[in-house]
């Protein structure tokens, strides 16, 4: 198992050791699933200034770099918001905005250190791609669109795993049934990505 993957693995089973110690409602680990959108968009964000400069007639200067990485956050922020405002009404019982982000975040132990967990292993997937010339290979187009991917496949994960938990009325199975979700979907789109990596490799 790659370290990236290994990553996203330790950081879904240190999330489901914190819901289960802390004894969180099955609806926290929706929140947090959403909360990665927001994780990858913010390590999306050196990609941009990073990403191969194959632009027509002598590639992306800085501040085009910067429109782009501009665009995709509001565009993307838009999706990200629609998806939470559904995590919010649905699940938590309450509208996605500011004050309730912070009482959410601030009244559930042992959340901060799931948060961070969750934006570390992100940060690996990232260095890791660095290290190998993943990202300065990658052409800004590419960039743009590749959060997109992940973030349907989250979506519709997260809003059909919390319709099932109305059929789990025990939360531990619940908890434990989301982790399990969670897991199979980053091993499924870890190796969706090897397989394209490898099919540009060999193009």
């Amino acid at each position: 198992m790659k370290l990236p993957l290994s990553a996203l693995v330790i950081f879904n089973l240190l999330t489901l050791a914190i819901a289960l110690y802390m004894g969180w409602d099955p609806a926290m680990i929706l929140f947090l699933y959403w909360a990665e959108n927001v994780v990858i968009a913010l390590w999306q964000i050196p990609r941009f200034f990073l990403a191969a400069n194959d632009h027509p007639g002598g590639g992306y200067k800085p501040v085009n770099r910067l429109f782009v990485c501009l665009f995709f956050l509001v565009h993307y922020g838009i999706f990200t918001f629609v998806h939470g405002s559904l995590v919010f009404e649905f699940f938590l019982g309450q509208s996605l905005s500011k004050e309730n982000l912070l009482v959410l975040v601030s009244s559930t132990s042992g959340i901060a250190l799931a948060l961070a967990g969750l934006f570390l292993s992100h940060g690996v997937q990232f260095f890791s791609d660095l290290s190998r010339n993943i990202i300065t290979r990658t052409k800004l187009a590419t960039v743009m669109m590749q959060p997109y991917r992940r973030i349907v496949i989250l979506h519709l994960v997260v809003l059909l795993s919390g319709l099932a938990l109305n059929y789990l009325p025990n939360p531990t199975v619940s908890i434990i049934l989301l982790a399990a979700i969670k897991i199979g979907m980053d091993v499924y789109l870890d190796r969706k990505l090897l397989k394209k990596q490898e099919a540009a490799h060999d193009g």
